[in-house]
């Protein structure tokens, strides 16, 4: 099946001018019918599947065009540098995502110790309990 920019836009979720953009970077190169228009087949729609993939997880355009040129130069010749780019962008992910895995626990410790307090208040008002460890640290010159 062939699309054209304005289907392939649809299909892929990105605009017609971010694909002209990745067109001029390199990362798809979509053929030409007979009227010079834009024609991308099935081929380009899993590489854009694959595409999004690496943006999702903050791999860079310059890798990004690297790896595409690797891959259409010759990819049986080029498969170990094709892996390191893959396994060195892991590493990156995987760096970024314990880094997330840590501040999500530090977040639901926060929001555990909110919870907590709440459940101690039994349904008093908030401004009712400030009053009440105000006077309290008053009356006990705290």
């Amino acid at each position: 099946m062939e699309y054209r920019i304005g289907e392939f836009s649809k299909i892929t979720g990105f605009s017609e001018h971010a694909l002209r953009f990745y067109e001029k970077k390199g990362l798809i190169s979509p053929s030409r019918n007979e009227s010079n228009l834009r024609v991308y087949s099935e081929e380009d729609v899993i590489w854009m599947e694959f595409f999004t993939h690496m943006k999702n997880t903050g791999m860079s355009i310059e890798d990004m065009v690297r790896y595409t040129q690797l891959r259409k130069e010759n990819v049986d010749n080029n498969l170990q540098e094709l892996m390191n780019i893959l396994v060195e962008h892991r590493k990156k992910v995987y760096d970024q995502y314990k880094l997330y895995e840590k501040n999500l626990k530090l977040l639901d410790k926060k929001i555990s110790i909110y919870r907590e307090q709440l459940d101690m208040k039994h349904g008093k008002e908030l401004f009712d309990s400030y009053y009440e460890k105000v006077t309290y640290e008053k009356e006990n010159k705290i």
